[in-house]
């Protein structure tokens, strides 16, 4: 028995892949078009389907998505085809494929057919403090109503190491860095009826508030004490499992509430001092072996998962001493967003004596260095975050539309699917998102 779940726009396209008609299933009891009830004999049996995604008016086989069922993950073969074991099969069923958005679904048959729609993030960043405020939600409503955006980035842990209670774990409680989250749960809720694609935000290694209490999972300076960086934070340590662990768990946590979670500095710190000082390749492996273990707990969780990385580190060739690797780290994600604001670039860095006078170019060479080390088919997108605040150098240009429009339309020329706006302020530059709508992208996924 062949069961049809479809987005409305590829349902006559099924037909020319040699997809039944949709049927009612004997194992299904409905009333008014709901599930009343479902045939417990239907999960003694194995599950099985297939993956297509509808991009651009066609319809064709999801390779290598990301599938689970809670218990267990699969990725689909080269037909869109997966399939799970009756030991494996449970109550609810998630894909995952990047540029697309993500699916799930309760399991009810015995075969489906899942098509999964092309999803261009056109997101903002709302800050941790922000987050609370009704005026700052209804701020957030407006912009979706207008289709200014489809997306948003939350916080869920911010620098402080707080972590709203729609993330909390008993380890988050047990070191009182849990805030109460209602309102944004309900916020977060509000949006996904909206269509709305959530992305949670989790500041990951810089941490002030768990290496207090466990102090044998973060870094330390030369004395054997916490180690403080510049700006006065602690960092928990990428070296160690529990510091891995908690971060990983948190994003977990907020799985009812997102599709997706992306770490934050998830890195090393790069300034001296460090008792834990190590070589490029024990920096480059703890931090890819984060994106491992993060990936195979999120994805069996049905998130889709990305990392912040360094713009520079795109260009360099190395580390530059944080441990990130877009090599490394393409293979577990779905995204790669590079922090390439243009702001960030010393005078004289690629070719030009000012970069933030640049926006266009400088986000360009970033985003295709970014694109290019990314070599296996099918692994991580790049979906940078672009800047949308006041240039912070000698000669603080102020970003108007068309310098933030330049950004966009250069990560689009350069490879780049969808993009983040950065501005704790929240004074985004709406035109530039409104010109945005118009930008031709390819997803090369």
């Amino acid at each position: 028995m062949l069961v049809v779940f479809f987005a409305a726009v590829a349902g006559a396209a099924l037909s020319s892949v040699g997809a039944e008609e949709p049927s009612e299933p004997a194992t299904q009891q409905t009333l008014n078009g709901g599930v009343t009830g479902i045939n417990a004999a239907a999960f003694s049996q194995d599950l099985s389907g297939r993956v297509y995604v509808w991009d651009q008016g066609r319809l064709r086989p999801a390779s290598s998505a990301k599938v689970s069922t809670g218990n267990a993950m699969v990725r689909t073969d080269s037909s869109g085809r997966f399939h799970f074991g009756a030991a494996d099969r449970t109550g609810s069923l998630s894909i995952v494929q990047p540029g697309y958005d993500v699916v799930r679904r309760p399991i009810y048959y015995d075969e489906t057919v899942i098509v999964l729609r092309s999803l261009v993030v056109r997101a903002v960043y709302i800050p941790f403090s922000a987050l609370t405020d009704p005026k700052v939600q209804a701020w957030a409503h407006d912009l979706v109503d207008r289709d200014l955006i489809n997306a948003v980035v939350v916080d869920l842990k911010d620098e402080s190491g707080r972590v709203f209670s729609i993330a909390a774990t008993p380890t988050v409680k047990q070191i009182n860095a849990d805030v109460n989250g209602e309102s944004v749960g309900v916020f977060l809720e509000e949006l996904k009826q909206k269509g709305v694609y959530r992305i949670g935000r989790v500041v990951t290694f810089l941490d002030r508030t768990y290496p207090y209490w466990f102090s044998d999972n973060a870094l330390h300076n030369l004395s054997g004490g916490l180690f403080i960086d510049g700006m006065g934070s602690t960092w928990s340590s990428a070296y160690n499992s529990g510091a891995r662990r908690y971060n990983i768990e948190i994003g977990v946590a907020a799985a009812d509430y997102v599709e997706e979670i992306q770490y934050d500095y998830v890195r090393l710190p790069y300034e001296s001092g460090l008792l834990q000082r190590r070589s490029e390749a024990d920096r480059v492996a703890a931090i890819t072996r984060f994106a491992q273990e993060a990936s195979e707990a999120l994805h069996l969780a049905g998130l889709a998962v990305s990392f912040d990385t360094f713009g520079v580190v795109s260009t360099a060739g190395n580390d530059q001493g944080i441990g990130q690797s877009v090599e490394g780290l393409a293979p577990y994600l779905d995204y790669i967003s590079p922090m390439v604001y243009p702001s960030g670039w010393h005078p004289g860095s690629l070719g030009f004596a000012y970069p933030p006078a640049h926006p266009g170019p400088v986000v360009r060479i970033n985003v295709e260095a970014t694109v290019d080390r990314i070599e296996m088919p099918g692994s991580a997108l790049v979906r940078p975050w672009l800047q949308d605040f006041r240039d912070y150098q000698g000669r603080g240009i102020p970003y108007d539309a068309e310098r933030v429009h330049a950004q966009i339309v250069a990560t689009a020329a350069a490879g780049g699917f969808g993009f983040m706006l950065w501005d704790p302020s929240l004074r985004y530059e709406q035109d530039a998102l409104e010109q945005a709508l118009g930008i031709v992208w390819t997803n090369a996924g």
